[in-house]
């Protein structure tokens, strides 16, 4: 009770009216909804405070009763028979004792005569759809129905024995028939909020618009029922509406009436929804009380990691991916291992971790990309190619950065390569790729300087001027605004000055060294290694250009 209380503190969750309640009806319709676990959290916190006999059975009895249908077979019996010291003239519990001892064809009639109390149990419909449940919960639906008729009997326009009916249905796959019934419940009986939830839940992954009319419907009967609003969060969950589902979840984590499994799934809410500080307070809860629980030590990591807690997280993610059996470990695990190592610039080992990743989950192919960046950062341009090549195989269309990436990779590789044939086969390939960005985004310079770079390369000496096109086209892009593009327009103009010089030279050594017929492309060089000097008064290469140029 007093985690209980610490964890509504921290999200403003209680309030003293609701700690106060000494009715069941909240949890009984937690109960006919289908949900059996904040049910049982109700009734716990209710036993506590109630002080009449008749409500401290009533409440042992739905005790019971979700401790059997969570297959708890010894506390359901320790709370009917502590519900029968409670009150022995109340039949409901000796009826779950009986129960437990039903197999699925085993007939308890007699045995359920003698746990009656008082003559008019017979023909009480509350009772015998207890003995309904009774035989639903050991799987003899015929006897079920049964009883269900019986109740139906004595008073039949009352909805209940319709959502049991339902339940009997639902419990054997039919589905349509179910809905029906419980469309029948809420028609005799539309405060049965059960029904429309129980129909809502059904919905769910075939047609959520209805599914959300029925929980609607609910509303509008019971707007402050808990119950409705854990079923929406679960609903907007499932479309991925996170801020819708993390609202609703949260008006029903308010009510107080949840157990660890529900607070397990409002953190997984949380985390989807990026509330980190909100969701941190709430696993360290359910760690407390489950520190085994495998998603709660995952979710815990993770939102380390999105909290950015870099020291703490990693040492977190280790241990857990060291401790945690391979075969209970999914992609999510080791992506959240190698991005934390990344960040350490522990390359390698981030590398194998988003191998792993891959391996754990082969449908998530964009991580070869992931994998090629790293093997880029740790200077393994031939295994990078690899990588991004596999990724293109992947994606088939290469968005604009991968393109540029790849032919990078291909050009510092060529770089590096002393091998002629070699170098000039990646080049080839980089100017094809950068080639490619130039369609993708003709309006930015990017394509045209790599292809620049790269024809400079094919032709060492200059003397074709390959690259001249390409920074030119530079040039034209960059002078719009020449402090943003600056070192790509010195880098241009040198070439130009650099390959108008290198004509001129050829012209002059030509005509016997005589440098007059090569004026036009002297005075070309010379203008553009003085526009070297507008953008960098101090540039070394035009200085010495410059001065070397005498007409």
């Amino acid at each position: 009770m007093k985690t209980r209380l610490i964890i509504c503190g921290l999200f403003c969750l209680l309030t003293t009216t609701s700690l106060k309640a000494t009715e069941n009806k909240v949890g009984i319709d937690l109960y006919e909804s289908g949900m059996i676990g904040a049910a049982k959290a109700f009734f716990l916190d209710n036993l506590k405070q109630q002080r009449e006999g008749i409500l401290q059975a009533e409440t042992c009895y739905y005790l019971g009763e979700c401790y059997w249908v969570s297959g708890f077979r010894d506390s359901a019996e320790m709370y009917y028979r502590k519900g029968i010291e409670f009150m022995p003239d109340y039949s409901y519990n000796r009826i779950g004792l009986v129960g437990l001892k039903l197999g699925k064809d085993v007939d308890g009639e007699e045995l359920f005569k003698e746990a009656f109390t008082n003559k008019k149990d017979k023909k009480d419909a509350g009772v015998q759809l207890a003995i309904a449940r009774a035989y639903l919960h050991a799987g003899n639906m015929v006897k079920a129905m049964e009883h269900v008729n019986q109740a139906r009997g004595v008073d039949d326009e009352d909805g209940l024995p319709y959502l049991v009916e339902g339940d009997i249905l639902s419990a054997q796959g039919k589905v349509g028939d179910a809905c029906a019934k419980y469309e029948m419940a809420a028609y005799f009986s539309p405060d049965c909020v059960g029904a429309c939830l129980k129909q809502a839940r059904l919905y769910m992954s075939t047609n959520r618009s209805l599914a959300r009319e029925k929980l609607d419907k609910a509303r509008e009967v019971c707007p402050e029922f808990c119950g409705i609003y854990c079923m929406l969060g679960e609903l907007h969950e499932m479309v991925g509406d996170s801020k819708a589902a993390a609202d609703n979840y949260s008006k029903f984590i308010q009510s107080g009436h949840y157990d660890q499994d529900n607070l397990l799934r409002y953190a997984g809410i949380l985390y989807f929804d990026k509330q980190y500080e909100k969701m941190l307070p709430v696993l360290q809860s359910v760690l407390k009380v489950q520190p085994e629980s495998l998603v709660a030590k995952r979710l815990h990591v993770y939102c380390l990691a999105k909290r950015e807690e870099g020291e703490k997280c990693l040492e977190a993610i280790k241990y857990f991916i060291e401790s945690t059996p391979e075969e209970c470990q999914i992609c999510q695990d080791y992506l959240c291992y190698a991005e934390q190592l990344t960040l350490k610039k522990e390359y390698n080992e981030a590398i194998t971790y988003y191998k792993k990743a891959l391996c754990a989950d082969c449908k998530r192919q964009e991580l070869l990309k992931d994998i090629a960046d790293l093997f880029v950062k740790n200077r393994d341009l031939d295994s990078a190619v690899v990588y991004y090549r596999q990724y293109f195989d992947f994606v088939k269309e290469p968005a604009a950065e991968d393109l540029l990436k790849l032919g990078k990779c291909y050009y510092n590789l060529a770089c590096q390569d002393s091998v002629p044939e070699l170098q000039k086969e990646e080049l080839i390939k980089a100017d094809s790729l950068f080639k490619e960005l130039s369609v993708q985004v003709p309006n930015s310079y990017v394509s045209y300087f790599w292809r620049a770079r790269v024809n400079s390369m094919l032709d060492p000496e200059t003397t074709k001027g390959l690259a001249k096109p390409y920074y030119e086209k530079v040039i034209e892009i960059g002078s719009v605004q020449p402090e943003r593009y600056k070192r790509e327009l010195i880098e241009s103009y040198k070439y130009l000055g650099y390959y108008h010089y290198v004509i001129a030279d050829a012209i002059t050594t030509k005509n016997n060294g005589n440098p007059d017929p090569a004026k036009e492309e002297y005075g070309e060089a010379k203008l553009f290694f003085s526009k070297v000097l507008m953008l960098d008064a101090k540039d070394e290469v035009a200085l010495k250009a410059l001065e070397s140029i005498k007409l």
